[in-house]
């Protein structure tokens, strides 16, 4: 099939590796040096799973020079959905589906309002991955999920495709029949994790070794718990205990949020899509995010970069 990775960043640019690799037909959206890079010396994937080197690949800043894809692999930063989805439109066939992958649960959503809900499919990904030079995506665990769903209806026949190709080329991958549970089970972890990690400009570790800072990680996990619950009925009573046990007992100690990174690179943070989607829905639900509120407000000033 054919398949366009629109946002060519460490994730989109590993899994439009791996499907290359594996026989499909794949278009990468990059731009900047990692897109010179590409299109000089192909694609290299560093991973404990294994290796990959793609010495050519096809390469673009604009999305209009792709072919009409069955697939579009949409994994653009929250920030930049809007304008990239307007961007796809001429691309766009009739039957062409968007999985999109961003952190949070608003992606999905915003993505509708410009290319309709019919076309948008929701995903989430599971694997820490950063470009650790231009055309050279790292892969720096043991494990590499793909889970992702229809917005709405059952999946099309394009989709079921996609996640068997997916997961013939090596991640494993799921299509989802309740994604927005599971997009919150994992938004309930990520928005305590971000939010308390580049805050504290701190890894995990000292973090849940020091009193303070684990009862702020365990209050802001219970806050968005509650919110959650409110917005998606189905997610699972106990999936703030599931992402504490695995932030206070499981995660390596030098972890910490991508969110965190951006910050300390000087690039723009999400922070309205995290702790801010939060405050915003407990606003909605008449629920109280203290914890959430205050990484909001005190995140604001470097949301577009750092504060002159």
């Amino acid at each position: 099939m054919k398949i366009l990775v629109m946002g060519a960043g460490a994730l989109g640019a590993y899994f439009g590796a791996r499907l290359q690799a594996a026989g499909e037909d794949v278009a990468f959206v990059a731009r900047g040096a990692h897109l010179e890079a590409m299109r000089a010396r192909g694609l290299r994937i560093e991973s404990a799973i294994g290796d990959l080197t793609l010495d050519s690949v096809r390469a673009t800043d604009d999305p209009a020079e792709a072919e009409r894809p069955d697939v579009v692999l949409f994994m653009v930063k929250n920030y930049d959905v809007e304008t990239a989805a307007k961007r796809l439109l001429p691309v766009l066939g009739s039957d062409t589906i968007v999985v999109t992958c961003q952190n949070g649960v608003s992606a999905g959503p915003r993505l509708a309002e410009v290319i309709g809900p019919r076309r948008v499919y929701p995903g989430a990904v599971y694997m820490p991955a950063d470009i650790r030079e231009p055309g050279v995506v790292r892969h720096s665990g043991q494990f590499h999920r793909l889970v992702f769903g229809a917005m709405e209806g059952p999946p099309a026949e394009i989709a079921l495709a996609f996640g068997a190709a997916v997961a013939a080329s090596g991640p494993d991958c799921d299509v989802s029949s309740d994604i927005w549970s599971t997009l919150w089970e994992k938004f309930v972890l990520l928005s305590s994790f971000s939010a308390v990690t580049t805050l504290t400009r701190l890894d995990i570790g000292p973090i849940r070794e020091t009193p303070a800072t684990r009862d702020l990680l365990v209050r802001a996990t219970h806050e968005a718990q509650a919110v959650g619950t409110a917005e998606c009925p189905t997610l699972a009573d106990d999936a703030a205990d599931k992402a504490l046990t695995m932030m206070l007992d499981s995660m390596a100690p030098h972890i910490h949020a991508s969110m965190l990174d951006d910050l300390n690179r000087g690039r723009r943070i999400e922070v309205d899509y995290l702790s801010g989607e939060i405050s915003r829905l407990g606003q909605k639900h008449g629920i109280a995010t203290p914890v959430h509120d205050f990484v909001a407000a005190a995140l604001a000033p470097y949301r577009d970069g750092p504060p002159t």
